[in-house]
């Protein structure tokens, strides 16, 4: 059993393998700093939002607002038209009821 004798590891490490050692472990202390010091969500609750025909809800503000103007019907009807003109040659096959 030896006692006091010093750690072959650290006389070894050298400035080369020092320096990438030190650079790794200060980028991930950074990192673990970051993603501690993000604000949790999980407790929050957000109130519904109440689905209304003809209303746009816009999250652009990060809170839902429904809004009802000139510029988003025109915005909506816009969309439908097209959601229209892209489905209007979609079929669907007929599942027939003998499964092989």
């Amino acid at each position: 059993m030896r006692t006091a004798v010093r750690c072959p590891t650290l006389p070894s490490l050298k400035n080369p393998r020092a320096i990438p050692l030190l650079i790794g472990a200060a980028a991930t202390a950074a990192a673990l700093w970051a993603y501690a010091s993000q604000p949790r969500t999980a407790g929050r609750t957000t109130e519904p939002v109440a689905i209304q025909d003809g209303k746009t809800i816009d999250f652009s503000s990060g809170r839902p607002v429904t809004r009802d103007g000139a510029a988003d019907k025109a915005a909506l009807d816009a969309a439908v038209k097209e959601i229209d003109a892209a489905s209007k040659n979609v079929t669907f096959p007929v599942d027939s009821k003998e499964k092989k």
